[in-house]
C-alpha cells in the first residue's frame, strides 16, 4: 500500500470520526417532552433591550425602541398571556403595547440605592397603574433589593407602603429570592402576596437539572408552610442555555428545554400562578452575571427561537460548521505526514489522537468564546488564547509525525529582554510563546480561584497547553529550563487549582478535569532544580494586603448591618466611606489604574511598582473584579518574579 493512500485512509477515517462526534453532540436528550403545542406560558419576564443596549444607559437618556417592543409584544402574544416588567422609567410607552396584544402586566418598578432614581421609578409606576388598570395583574415593587443589598427592609417596607396607599385597589408585591423572604419575616406582612424566585441553577448549593423540578416543588411548598396567610407565586423560575457549569448544574439549551417543559407541565398540574424568565436573552446581564447572565432566554438576543418550548432542540445547532472547522484545522498535519517516507502504522494512533483532540479542542473553544465574548477585552484574550493554543498543538503535532520540538523558552529571559538588561537572542519568540502560555493558565487560574462564580471553564485551551507542556517535560530537558519564575507559577497553580476544587467540589466535572489539567501543567513547572530565592517574604507582603481588603471589605461593603444603619444616616462617615467604596469596585477605578501601574511596572522594571500592582490586582481579585484583576496580577508578577530570578543568580 503506497504512502498517498495511507494519507487517504488516514483522512477519511478522521473525518468520519470527526462527523461522529459532532453529530452526538448535537444530539438532543431523551429526557424531552413534547408540549401541546396551544400550550402558553402563564407570565413571562421581558426586558426590550437589544444586542448592544442596556438598561443602565435609562439614566442617560436611552429609550428602547417603541417599534421593536411592539413586535416583541406581537411575537410574545403566541406563547404567554403575560409579561412582567423590571422598571418603569424608560418604559412607559409599555402598557399601552401590551394592551394592543392582548397581554396582562406585572408592572415594575425598580428599587435601587439611588434614593431619588427610586422615587422616580415609584412616581412612574404608580402613574402608570392608574392609567392601565384593566391590564396591571400586579405591581412589583422592587426585585432582589434585598439580595443586593441596595436598601433595608424597613426602607423597602416603607416604599411597599407608599404604593399601597396610593393603589389600594390593586394587588401589590415584592419579588425576592425565597431565601431572603426568610431572612427578612417583616416584608411578607406588607405586601398582598409574596413573590418568589427559584432559580435552581443560582442556589448556593447548586442543583442539577435532572432534581431541579423536585427542587422547585419542595422550595414552593416550604414557603407556603411558613407564610400560610399570604397566596405564594413564583416571580422567576428558569434555566441557562450556556455558561459555566456549577457543581452538577450544567447550562445549555438542552437542559433548558428539559427545565422549561417539565416546569410547564407540573405549575398546569400543580396550579402554581408563576412568570417564567425569561423571553430574550439579554447579553448585558453577562458584565453582572458572566456570560451565563446572558442566556436565560427562549429567543436568543436577535429574537430567533431557540427552540426551548416546544420543537427540536440541540446543545451545538451549528454542529455542521464545527465538524467543518475540526476538519480544516485536521488538515494541518499534511504539512508533516507528506514529508515522511514510510508511513509507520505504530505510530498512527499516535497522530490520530493529537489532530482529533487538537482540532475538537480548539474547534470546540472557539465556539465558546464567540458565544461568550462580550467586549473588546475578551474579544482580544480570546484571540491570544486560540493562537498560543494553536501554536502549542503545532509544535506537538511536529514533534509526534517528524520527531523534532523545540521549547527552550524561559520567562526570565523574555522580561530582561522587554526590561532591556539584555539583547534579544536567538530564542526570543520561544521565550514569547512560553511566557504567554504560562500566563494565560495563571490568568484562568486566579479568576476562577477568587471570583470564579461568574467564570467559565476554558478546557480547550488549558488541555492544549497542558497536554504539549506534559509530552515537552517527559521529552526534552525542560527540567533544566525551569527558573524561580516557572517553579513559583507552578506553586501558584496548585495553590489555585486546590480552591477551585474546594469552592465547585468534584460534582462539577468540568472543575474536576480543570483541576487535573492545572496539577499537571503546575507539576512540569515546579520540578525543577531552582531555589524561591526570597519568594516567601514577597508573598507575606501580600498575605498582609490581601487580608486587609478582605477586613475592608466584609466589614464595610458587604456587612448587612450596614444597610440599615447609612439608611437611617447616610451623612455618617463610615456610610460616606461605604459609598465611596461600592462606587470604586462597581466603576473598578482600582482595576483601570491597576492595568496602566501594571504596565508601568513591566516597561520599566520596577519591582515597587510591581507589586503594587500586584496588590491592586488583588483587590481586584476580592472584590468581583476577577478576570482584570488576575491579568494585574500577572502582569506585576513578571517584574517581581523577574526581580527575584536575579536575586537567586546573584
Amino acid at each position: 500500500m503506497n504512502h498517498t493512500f495511507k494519507m487517504i485512509l488516514f483522512y477519511l477515517a478522521m473525518f468520519a470520526t470527526l462527523g461522529l462526534f459532532w453529530f452526538w453532540m448535537a444530539l438532543p436528550s431523551s429526557s424531552l417532552i413534547t408540549l401541546d403545542s396551544n400550550v402558553k406560558l402563564q407570565c413571562l419576564s421581558y426586558a426590550p433591550f437589544g444586542k448592544n443596549e442596556s438598561p443602565m444607559d435609562i439614566p442617560k437618556g436611552f429609550r428602547p425602541s417603541t417599534e421593536q417592543m411592539d413586535k416583541d409584544l406581537a411575537h410574545l402574544a403566541t406563547i404567554t398571556s403575560c409579561i412582567r416588567s423590571y422598571s418603569s422609567v424608560g418604559l412607559e410607552e409599555l402598557p399601552e403595547i401590551a394592551r394592543k396584544h392582548g397581554l396582562k402586566l406585572w408592572l415594575g418598578a425598580w428599587v435601587s440605592s439611588d434614593a431619588a432614581l427610586t422615587k422616580k421609578e415609584i412616581d412612574t409606576t404608580i402613574r402608570l397603574a392608574k392609567e392601565n388598570k384593566d391590564i396591571v395583574e400586579t405591581v412589583v415593587v422592587g426585585n432582589e433589593a434585598l439580595l443586593r443589598r441596595d436598601v433595608s427592609a424597613g426602607q423597602l417596607v416603607g416604599y411597599i407602603q407608599e404604593v399601597k396607599q396610593a393603589l389600594p385597589d390593586m394587588v401589590i408585591t415584592y419579588a425576592d429570592v425565597w431565601e431572603f423572604w426568610n431572612k427578612h419575616p417583616e416584608v411578607a406582612p406588607a405586601v398582598d402576596r409574596v413573590t418568589i424566585h427559584i432559580l435552581p441553577y443560582w442556589e448556593d448549593k447548586p442543583i442539577s437539572v435532572e432534581k431541579a423540578l423536585l427542587h422547585v416543588k419542595n422550595i414552593r411548598e416550604l414557603m407556603q408552610q411558613k407564610i400560610p396567610d399570604k397566596e405564594i407565586v413564583i416571580g422567576e423560575t428558569g434555566w441557562p442555555s450556556e455558561g459555566r457549569m456549577r457543581e452538577g448544574a450544567y447550562p445549555s439549551a438542552v437542559n433548558q428545554a428539559i427545565f422549561t417543559r417539565g416546569f410547564v407541565q407540573m405549575a398546569e398540574e400543580s396550579g402554581w400562578k408563576y412568570n417564567f424568565i425569561e423571553a430574550f436573552d439579554q447579553p448585558w446581564k453577562r458584565m453582572s452575571e458572566g456570560a451565563v447572565g446572558g442566556f436565560w432566554g427562549l429567543f436568543d438576543a436577535d429574537r430567533a427561537d431557540k427552540h426551548i418550548l416546544h420543537g427540536f432542540v440541540s446543545n451545538f445547532p451549528n454542529a455542521l460548521w464545527l465538524f467543518i472547522s475540526s476538519c480544516a484545522l485536521s488538515l494541518v498535519g499534511l504539512i508533516w505526514l507528506w514529508g515522511v517516507p514510510t508511513c509507520s502504522c505504530k505510530k498512527a494512533p499516535y497522530w490520530f489522537t493529537t489532530l482529533f483532540g487538537g482540532s475538537v479542542a480548539l474547534t470546540w473553544q472557539a465556539n465558546a468564546y464567540w458565544i461568550v465574548s462580550r467586549n473588546n477585552l475578551e474579544e482580544a484574550w480570546a484571540i491570544l488564547c486560540l493562537s498560543v493554543a494553536f501554536l502549542l498543538w503545532l509544535k506537538l503535532v511536529r514533534f509526534l509525525i517528524a520527531e523534532e520540538i523545540t521549547m527552550r523558552g524561559s520567562m526570565a529571559r523574555f522580561i530582561s529582554v522587554i526590561t532591556l538588561s539584555e539583547p534579544k537572542g536567538e530564542t526570543f519568540w520561544e521565550d514569547v510563546l512560553h511566557l504567554f502560555s504560562i500566563s494565560i493558565v495563571l490568568v484562568m487560574t486566579l479568576s476562577l480561584a477568587f471570583d470564579g462564580r461568574y467564570l467559565n471553564f476554558e478546557l480547550g485551551t488549558l488541555g492544549i497547553i497542558a497536554v504539549v507542556y506534559a509530552v515537552i517535560y517527559f521529552s526534552t530537558e525542560r527540567k533544566e529550563l525551569n527558573g524561580l519564575m516557572e517553579k513559583a507559577s507552578g506553586l501558584i497553580l496548585f495553590l489555585s487549582a486546590l480552591a477551585v476544587l474546594v469552592q465547585e467540589s468534584a460534582r462539577n466535572d468540568f472543575a474536576l478535569n480543570w483541576v487535573i489539567l492545572v496539577m499537571v501543567l503546575g507539576s512540569t513547572l515546579w520540578l525543577s532544580t531552582s531555589k524561591l530565592c526570597g519568594l516567601f517574604r514577597t508573598l507575606l507582603i501580600l498575605i498582609v494586603a490581601a487580608g486587609a481588603i478582605v477586613a475592608m471589605k466584609e466589614g464595610v461593603y458587604v456587612k448587612e448591618s450596614w444597610v440599615a444603619v447609612c439608611a437611617a444616616d447616610p451623612l455618617l462617615p463610615i456610610c460616606q466611606f461605604r459609598t465611596l467604596l461600592g462606587k470604586v469596585i462597581y466603576l473598578n477605578y482600582v482595576g483601570l489604574s491597576g492595568i496602566v501601574i501594571a504596565i508601568f511596572s513591566v516597561l520599566s522594571g520596577s519591582y515597587i511598582l510591581g507589586m503594587i500592582a500586584i496588590i491592586m490586582g488583588l483587590f481586584c481579585l476580592l472584590t468581583f473584579n476577577g478576570f482584570l484583576g488576575a491579568i494585574i496580577v500577572v502582569l506585576g508578577w513578571w517584574i517581581v518574579g523577574y526581580r527575584l530570578s536575579e536575586k537567586c543568580t546573584l
